[in-house]
C-alpha cells in the first residue's frame, strides 16, 4: 500500500474495509460470539465513524467508506489528535490517541476498529488500550458501565424490579469496576507499559465516565440521599479540570464532556409527552445566556458550547427563540467557518419563516399555502413523515391500502418529508410505494412558523383538510388505526 506524503502538522487516517451498516443483537454480549437468533432487543449501527477536533476546534466526524480502502488527512497543530468512536459492546467511547505526523491504519476485528501506527513504534496497550481492558478486565463482555446505559433493555433474572433500582445496582457495580480499572492502570504505569501522558489521559477519561453516570436521575437521587446520610467527610468529590488549560485540553473528548456537564448549571428538566412520544430537556435558552456570562470559560470553550447549546434551542423552542439566539450566536462566536457551516446544515434562513417551502420530486418549488390552493375541492389526508422515522415507515403499507380503499372518494393523499435527506427521501418513497401520490420535501421546517401553527411537534403527524381548504383535524388518526373511518365520518357530515 502506498502511504500518502504528509507534513509535520498532519495526521493521515487509513481505513481498511470498514463495516457498513449492521445490526447488533443485545443478547450477543461477547466479542466475536456468533449470532444464532434474531430475536430480542437490537441496536442498529449505521455510519459508525470517528470524532475528532480539527485545527479550528471544530468537532468533526469521519465515516470511512465501507468495504474499501479510505483515507483522510487531518490538519492539526496540537501535539495529540484523539479519535473517538462508539464501541457497541461497551456502549461507551473508544478512543485512540495519536501524534501529529502519524499515519494511522485502522482494521476491523469483529467489527471493532483496531489501530496501528506505521511511521513509528508504539506500545499496543497505549494505542489500543480499550481492546486490552475489555479482554482483561471484562472478559470481552458488557461492562458495568455499559449496563448502566442499556442494561434495562436486556432480559434479567437478577430479582431487581424497576428501572431506578437496576440503574443504581449497576452504578454500584461500576464503582467496583472503576477501582479495578484504576488499579489496572496503576500497574501498567508502574511497569512502564503506559507512559505518564497516556496514564493520565486514561485516568481522566475514566473519571469523567463515572461523573457521567452520576448525571442519570436515578443515580443522582440515590447519591444525594446516601451521601447526606454518610456525612460530608465521606461524600464523593466531583471531578474537576483546570480551565486555564482549556486550549490544550480541548482535543480530548472527556474534557469536552466535562465542559458540557458543568455548563448545565443544575437546570431542571422540562418533560413533554406527545401521545406516547416525547422527552426531557433543559431550557437551552437559559443555558446559552449562562455560558455567555460564565467568566470561568474562555472563548475557545464558549465557541464549542454555544453551538452545542443552540442545537437544544433549535430542537425544543419556537422560531422566535431560534432567530433571537441565532443572532446572539452570530455576535458571540469567533469561528465564522463553523457559523457558516452550521447555518447551512440547519437551513437557518429566517427571512422566509412565515412560509413553509416545499419541493417536489422534480425539484419544483412551492409553498404549503399554494399546495393547499392547488388541491381545493378535495379532501386532503396529509402525512408528515421522514425516511429515518420507523413508526412513519411502518404505517406506509396501511396508508397505501387506505388510498386504494378510498380510490372512488374525493380524497388526495399528500406526503411531506420532514427534516430528511433528499436522497434517502427518494429511496424511501420508491420502497414504500407512494411515488404515485403527491410527495413534497420540506425545505425550511427548522425556521417555519407554519409548522408551529399546525401544531406539529413530532412525526408521524397527520392532518385532514376539507374541500374548502379548512383544517378540520389537527391530530388525525394513523392509517390502519382509525384514519379511514375518521375520513368517511367527516365526509358524511
Amino acid at each position: 500500500m502506498d502511504t500518502p506524503l504528509i507534513t509535520l502538522n498532519q495526521v493521515v487516517l487509513i481505513s481498511i474495509d470498514a463495516p457498513a451498516e449492521y445490526v447488533h443483537l443485545m443478547a450477543q454480549d461477547s466479542v466475536g460470539k456468533s449470532v444464532k437468533d434474531s430475536t430480542g432487543p437490537k441496536a442498529i449501527h449505521p455510519n459508525r465513524g470517528f470524532y475528532y477536533l480539527d485545527h479550528m476546534n471544530n468537532e468533526k466526524l469521519w465515516i470511512p467508506k465501507p468495504n474499501i480502502n479510505d483515507t483522510l488527512i487531518v490538519e492539526t497543530y496540537s501535539e495529540f489528535l484523539e479519535l473517538a468512536t462508539q464501541n457497541f459492546f461497551t456502549s461507551v467511547k473508544e478512543t485512540f490517541l495519536v501524534k501529529k505526523g502519524d499515519t494511522v491504519l485502522f482494521t476491523y476485528d469483529h467489527l471493532i476498529p483496531e489501530a496501528k501506527i506505521t511511521n513509528r513504534t508504539v506500545n499496543d496497550w497505549e494505542l489500543n488500550y480499550n481492546k486490552h481492558r475489555l479482554a482483561e478486565l471484562f472478559d470481552n463482555k458488557y461492562t458495568s458501565h455499559s449496563l448502566i446505559l442499556l442494561g434495562n433493555m436486556l432480559a434479567h433474572d437478577d430479582g431487581i424490579e424497576g428501572f431506578d433500582e437496576r440503574s443504581v445496582n449497576y452504578y454500584q457495580l461500576a464503582k467496583i469496576d472503576f477501582d479495578r480499572e484504576m488499579a489496572y492502570l496503576d500497574s501498567l504505569h508502574q511497569s512502564t507499559i503506559l507512559s505518564d501522558e497516556h496514564y493520565k489521559y486514561r485516568k481522566d477519561a475514566l473519571d469523567m465516565l463515572m461523573e457521567t453516570h452520576k448525571t442519570m436521575k436515578p443515580i443522582a437521587d440515590w447519591l444525594n440521599v446516601n451521601q447526606y446520610l454518610l456525612g460530608e467527610d465521606q461524600m464523593e468529590e466531583p471531578v474537576s479540570f483546570d480551565l486555564d488549560k482549556t486550549d490544550s485540553l480541548m482535543t480530548f473528548s472527556f474534557f469536552r464532556d466535562y465542559l458540557d456537564q458543568i455548563t448545565k448549571y443544575d437546570l431542571n428538566l422540562i418533560t413533554e409527552n406527545h401521545g406516547g412520544s416525547g422527552g426531557s430537556y433543559i431550557d437551552s435558552r437559559i443555558r446559552f445566556d449562562s455560558i455567555l456570562a460564565d467568566n470561568r470559560l474562555n472563548q475557545t470553550a464558549k465557541n464549542h458550547l454555544l453551538f452545542k447549546t443552540y442545537e437544544g434551542i433549535g430542537q425544543n423552542f419556537k422560531v422566535k427563540d431560534k432567530e433571537n439566539y441565532f443572532k446572539k450566536l452570530q455576535q458571540n462566536t469567533t469561528n465564522p467557518e463553523k457559523l457558516y457551516a452550521f447555518q447551512k446544515k440547519y437551513k437557518l434562513d429566517f427571512s422566509k419563516s412565515n412560509t413553509l417551502i416545499l419541493t417536489n420530486f422534480q425539484s419544483d418549488t412551492t409553498t404549503y399555502s399554494d399546495m393547499l390552493k392547488k388541491n381545493l375541492g378535495k379532501w386532503l389526508y396529509i402525512d408528515f413523515w421522514a425516511s429515518w422515522c420507523r413508526p412513519c415507515r411502518e404505517n406506509m403499507p396501511a396508508s397505501v391500502a387506505m388510498k386504494k380503499s378510498l380510490a372512488t372518494k374525493n380524497v388526495e393523499f399528500i406526503y411531506i418529508s420532514s427534516y430528511d435527506k433528499k436522497e434517502l427521501w427518494r429511496n424511501a418513497m420508491d420502497k414504500d410505494g407512494i411515488l404515485d401520490s403527491q410527495n413534497y420535501f420540506m425545505e425550511n421546517g427548522n425556521v417555519s412558523k407554519v409548522i408551529e401553527e399546525l401544531g406539529i411537534e413530532t412525526i408521524p403527524h397527520y392532518l385532514i383538510y376539507n374541500p374548502n381548504g379548512q383544517l378540520v383535524n389537527r391530530f388525525a388518526d394513523r392509517p390502519g388505526q382509525g384514519a379511514e373511518e375518521q375520513l368517511l365520518g367527516l365526509m358524511e357530515n
